[in-house]
This record gives C-alpha cells, structure tokens and sequence, in this order.
C-alpha cells in the first residue's frame, strides 16, 4: 500500500483531536467525522461490518488509529451496546484492515484491564483482572486483534489516567476548578493512587506506535510511570477553599504504568511537567 493515510475513528473524542495534531505533518489524517475527505460518507458505526467495510475500502489508510467507543456508565447501562461496538466494532475493523490491505491497526485500551488491586507498577505481562464492563470489553476486544493472523500488524495501547487541557472531567481538572458551589469528592488521601499522563502525550505516543516498524502484536503502557496518591494531587494543586474537598471513607486502590517497554521501543516518554499547570481553558 503506497498511501500514507492515517483512518482515525472517534477523531473528534478528546484524544482524537490531540492525535490529529499530533500525527500533522507525519500522516495525512481522514477522521470519521471529518466533513468531506476521501470517502463519500465518513460517519458511521463501526458496530456496522458492511459500513466500516465500505468506509475503509474508500479511504484506503495505510494505518487504522482505533479511539471509538462507549465508555464509561453508557456501558454499565447498556453491556449488549458496549459489547455490539466495543468489541463487535474492533472484530469489524480488523476484518476490514484484513480485506484491504491495511499495514497496522493501533487500538486504544485501557489501564482498567489490569484491575487495581496491586500495589506495584504493572507491566504488559501482568495478569489481567478488568472490573466493569468498559474494561471487559476492551479486553476482549484486545483478545479478538490478538488473532489476527494476516498481515496487519497490531499495537495496543493500554491508556492510564489522562489529564490535560481537553480532559475537564479528569480530577486534576477538577481540583483546579474546585469550589464550596463545586466540590471534588476524594476517596480517602494516601490510599487511592493513580498514574497521571497528559493527552499530547498520549496522542504523541499513539503517532509514534503508527509510525513504528513493530511487526505483529504488542502490547504497550501509556503513562507516566509515577503513582500520584490524591494527598500529592492536593499538595501540587492549590485548592483555595478547603471546604471544596470532601474527604470519603478510603477506598485502597492503586493503578500505575510500568513503561519501560514503551519508553524502549518507541523512544517514548512523557514531557509534561509537574505540577500539572491550570489550563487556559479551564479557568472561570
């Protein structure tokens, strides 16, 4: 394939428009929901073969970025829905790429997979122990790409806690905007720790995967490699009232990235610096 087009499906999602800043001047983008482009018809759902089959016969992308999906509490609402797209939809990607001559598919996982029950930064080989449907259907959809057996080679790429300037959901955010009107519940200091990655990091490393030479199937941590409990979110963001935290009773969770591998094979790390700032975007 002489093309050097980069499909990226959910290039709208908060990821999405990072990558496609990211990947400028590397690949030529066509987003799904990009208006005009190559493909007469852009739009379309990957749960649907005979759609996602046609769209990538028209675009003819020499990479497949996978981002879309349903997350979150749409999937605890809906587990067939979320098994229909987050799964069936990879299964459609992957005989589509198969079909025509895709080199590689880069699939957007996630730290959830591994559960958080350990108390250590896990590594690509650690068991998996995904709780919720989210994590599960990733998981299985990790499984379906693990069989392919063509010639498309396949990057996954388990995503930790993302944080940046398109993230107002991610708790950095929200303890920057915090207020008594807008308080942050925080479950417990020391005992809840998570690995914080920042978005253009993440779109840098989902480039980087596309572009690499890797071939068949791996599987890559995206983080920062650093445990952050809540305490050390709260000793790095000013917070100006203290009655805008309310303290839960602790729940013992620990989710950090062991990125050895990544920062190996693709000559990725993450540049953003610590404390994370307080974005343009996110201010009143």
């Amino acid at each position: 394939m002489t093309s050097n087009r980069l499909l990226v499906t959910g290039s709208q999602g908060r990821i999405g428009r990072a990558l496609q800043r990211a990947a400028a001047g590397t690949f030529e983008i066509v987003g799904t929901t990009s208006p005009g482009g190559p493909a007469a018809n852009l739009a379309f759902d990957v749960a649907d073969s005979s759609a996602t089959m046609r769209v990538v016969a028209e675009i003819k992308p020499r990479v497949i970025v996978h981002l879309a999906a349903m997350i979150g509490g749409s999937c605890e609402a809906d587990p067939q829905a979320a098994d229909r797209v987050n799964v069936g939809g990879t299964a459609n990607l992957a005989a589509a790429a198969i079909e025509h001559g895709v080199e590689r598919i880069v699939f957007a996982s996630t730290a959830g997979v591994y559960g958080d029950a350990r108390r250590r930064p896990v590594a690509e080989s650690d068991d998996t122990a995904p709780v919720g449907v989210y994590s599960k259907t990733k998981l299985l959809a990790e499984r379906v790409l693990a069989k392919v057996s063509s010639g498309v080679h396949i990057d996954v790429l388990r995503i930790f806690n993302v944080y940046g300037d398109e993230m107002p959901d991610s708790l950095i955010s929200r303890l920057h905007n915090a207020t008594v009107d807008t308080p942050v519940r925080l479950t417990g200091l020391e005992e809840f720790v998570r690995d914080y990655v920042h978005v253009d990091d993440v779109a840098k490393a989902f480039v980087a995967a596309a572009d690499s030479a890797h071939t068949g199937f791996r599987v890559l941590n995206v983080g920062s490699g650093v445990p952050r409990s809540n305490g050390d979110l709260l000793k790095a963001i000013p917070v100006a009232d203290k009655a805008a935290i309310v303290l839960a009773p602790p729940v013992e969770s620990y989710s950090c990235a062991d990125v050895s591998t990544i920062r190996r094979e693709l000559s990725w790390q993450p540049l953003e610096p610590w404390p994370p700032p307080r974005y343009p975007s996110l201010r009143s």
